[in-house]
């Protein structure tokens, strides 16, 4: 999959706009309206990898158990799975991963299309749209 330029782009928004007062916010990746995948600031986790509360994308990668088994199956049986984290307060029947991304929207936007290819099998960004928003705490 060619990397969608509107990826880069709302990446780059928020990497040029949140990181210096290391504000939240949250991105929606949408595939055929439905959303699929989270990008946040990695200080809005509950247990976040770092202590400092440094700023950091992380993407979150949720699965329901039952409608899911079939993506979930490919993300534990890739190397997502081990340069993620798993969640532990997710709901009844969910199960939800942390990966974190880096910091430069290029590459950021290259491993979550490598993930959406690999897990979610989607092989075209024409049905994917990305959704910003500004969280206040």
């Amino acid at each position: 999959m060619n990397i969608p330029q509107a990826l880069v782009e709302v990446l780059d928004i928020t990497l040029a706009g949140f990181r210096k007062e290391n504000e939240s916010f949250l991105i929606s990746i949408l595939y055929k309206k439905k959303e699929i995948l989270q990008v946040i600031n990695q200080s809005m986790l509950v247990k976040p990898r770092t202590e400092k509360g440094e700023f950091g994308i992380v993407l979150i990668i949720c699965f329901d158990n039952k409608n899911d088994s079939e993506a979930q199956f490919r993300f534990k049986h890739s190397h997502f799975k081990f340069e993620s984290e798993k969640a532990n307060n997710t709901e009844e029947g969910m199960s939800e991963y942390f990966l974190p991304l880096p910091n430069q929207s290029e590459k950021a936007a290259k491993t979550i299309c490598k993930l959406l290819e690999k897990v979610f099998q989607i092989k075209s960004d024409q049905y994917l749209s990305f959704e910003f928003y500004e969280v206040e705490e």
